[in-house]
């Protein structure tokens, strides 16, 4: 059985992970909504945030010096916790999966704009220039 000092880390322990975690699952939405807003500014604070917060983390799970026993997830409070801690990560990963729709979307659109403003820019180079011998101007629908 776990010695009580060894449950009191593991609570500790993932404690602070799930408040870093909540903190990434917020920055996840900020980043959505960045995105949805195309606030790049802002969308690179959030992930440069993230980015922290995940080194935050891997520093925290080395320091614990391994993984939790099956004997300590046994334990009701290290269970809950593993359970709420469990929960909040589908929760980010479904923030993730709309942020990278949204994310598809954006470059979509974006190609989609780029395309037509090259059909543009080719429309208009080819304005200009006088027709070519035998070559209508203007079309009837005759010829």
């Amino acid at each position: 059985m776990t010695t009580l000092p060894d449950t009191r880390a593991h609570i500790e322990f993932l404690d602070a992970q799930f408040e870093d975690f909540q903190q990434m699952h917020g920055l996840g939405r900020r980043q959505r909504e960045c995105l949805l807003r195309d606030d790049l500014k802002g969308l690179n604070q959030a992930m440069s945030q993230t980015q922290d917060l995940m080194v935050q983390i891997r520093v925290r799970q080395r320091d614990l010096g391994g993984v939790i026993s099956e004997e300590a997830r046994c334990e009701p409070e290290v269970a809950q916790r593993l359970e709420r801690l469990r929960k909040l990560l589908e929760s980010i990963s479904q923030v993730r999966s709309q942020s990278e729709q949204a994310a598809q979307e954006l470059l979509t659109q974006t190609r989609q704009e780029m395309e037509k403003s090259n059909l543009q820019i080719r429309a208009k180079r080819k304005y200009g220039h006088p027709a070519q011998v035998n070559e209508p101007r203007f079309t009837d629908g005759l010829r």
